[in-house]
């Protein structure tokens, strides 16, 4: 019998706003015919028509669709959609991290499935990065090579979800940025080991949020300089520590030199200053870049 077929792979995805590039990203999926055991997504307050695509889907794909009350961000998106695996019944085998930026070729899934079979990695990624002290080394495998990471990116991500529920889910109230450097640090410590590869089955876009990209640098750093300071606060080390400090040193100086310098420093002191003062979810608004 297929391996393949003896394993049981759900997906995840979490989105807000993006309902034309939702609309693609299903599409193609829909049209790929799948084998997988669960489809969950998580649609975080969209503001378009998000809720009609998903409900347009629902039948073809088999989703189940959580609707939030409001955007909590994409770390604790997923922390519920792997809650939700978790607590109806038996988990699957293996979990994909899917984004709604990002256009899957259709062997897409089997070459994740095939990969992580052949490896003792606990998470398999498109992208990550060794950490060094005050640096980050971007890995760059060779095809049908999978190089051991420090970090690895959930987009495009297959994880053993046995591996997962020993870690457990990632943080749920940093809103965004650094919650998967946090949970990759989580799964390192555990015992469990993160891999990268060159997937050629995926075109990434980062596309940003939800028609708001354009203010995306400021609230990026506010809000990367704020929770790596609460991931330091967490995870306090000798090493954590310096790291944090001669990183963010760097980002600071480095941003202040970039176009509309003045406005990324300002934004990242903000950052700094929220993250001392341990304020967490959402503390500034994407579009009005008010702080509260």
């Amino acid at each position: 019998m297929d391996k393949n077929l003896q394993t049981s792979v759900a997906m995840i995805m979490v989105t807000f706003s993006r309902e034309h590039l939702l609309r693609k990203v299903l599409s193609r999926i829909q049209s790929f015919s799948w084998t997988y055991s669960r489809f969950v997504i998580i649609n975080n307050a969209s503001e378009d028509g998000t809720s009609e695509v998903l409900e347009e889907f629902r039948e073809g794909l088999n989703l189940e669709i959580m609707t939030l009350p409001e955007n909590i961000g994409h770390g604790a998106g997923l922390a519920k959609g792997l809650r939700r695996l978790k607590e109806s019944g038996e988990g699957p085998d293996y979990v994909v991290f899917l984004e709604d930026d990002s256009f899957p070729q259709s062997g897409y899934l089997d070459f994740l499935r095939q990969t992580i079979q052949k490896h003792s990695f606990s998470l398999i990624s498109s992208g990550g990065y060794l950490v060094q002290l005050g640096k980050r080394i971007n890995l760059l495998p060779e095809k049908d090579q999978v190089i051991n990471a420090d970090f690895g990116l959930f987009d495009g991500a297959i994880a053993k979800f046995g591996d997962l529920m020993q870690v457990g889910y990632p943080v749920e109230d940093w809103f965004m940025m650094v919650d998967d450097f946090e949970y990759c640090y989580r799964i390192r410590n555990a015992g469990f080991t993160i891999g990268v590869m060159d997937n050629p089955y995926v075109e990434i876009l980062h596309e940003g949020w939800a028609g708001i990209a354009s203010a995306s640098p400021l609230w990026r750093s506010y809000y990367q300089s704020r929770n790596f300071v609460l991931f330091v606060r967490r995870h306090l080390t000798w090493f954590t520590f310096w790291d944090g400090l001669i990183l963010n040193s760097k980002r600071l100086i480095g941003g202040f030199f970039a176009k509309d310098g003045w406005q990324l420093t300002k934004f990242r002191l903000m950052g700094f200053r929220a993250g001392l003062q341990g304020k967490t979810g959402r503390s500034l608004d994407l579009k009005t870049l008010k702080e509260f």
